[in-house]
């Protein structure tokens, strides 16, 4: 955000939580949203897909890992906890402000998607030839 702000790049992949205040406040401009849907915050603003860029998604998630050793027992628990806690309207509403949608995922469904998606953006980074510097 700093740097588009100060004008050092022109143009930023965000999520709406972090660009919320700039959007609101006429310093920032939306050009589409990355979701496969529009965000209610900001119904007029189209998704990448149909601003023509055919199965573009990217979902911005947050996800709960704990070390390889711990306990089914507390995994479980933990994930109870956490799934409770998305259920709550208040939590929910909360959530929906920053541009965030909850939704639960656990254990081998979680892993999968972790899987999944770093098998998607190795391949990503081999076909562009992107390389750290």
């Amino acid at each position: 955000m700093n740097a588009l702000l100060g004008g050092h790049v022109t143009a930023a992949l965000s999520t709406y939580s972090a660009a919320s205040e700039y959007l609101k406040a006429g310093k920032l401009r939306a050009l589409a949203t990355a979701a496969r849907v529009r965000l209610d915050q900001l119904p007029d603003l189209p998704t990448v897909q149909e601003s023509g860029y055919r199965d573009y998604e990217v979902d911005i998630w947050y996800g709960l890992v704990v070390p390889a050793k711990t306990p089914r027992q507390s995994i479980t628990q933990l994930a109870a906890w956490f799934t409770g806690a998305l259920q709550v309207p208040e939590a929910r509403a909360k959530l929906a402000v920053q541009g965030l949608e909850p939704t639960s995922m656990c254990g081998a469904d979680f892993g999968d998607l972790l899987r999944k998606q770093y098998d998607e953006y190795g391949r990503v980074i081999r076909e562009a030839n992107i390389k750290s510097e």
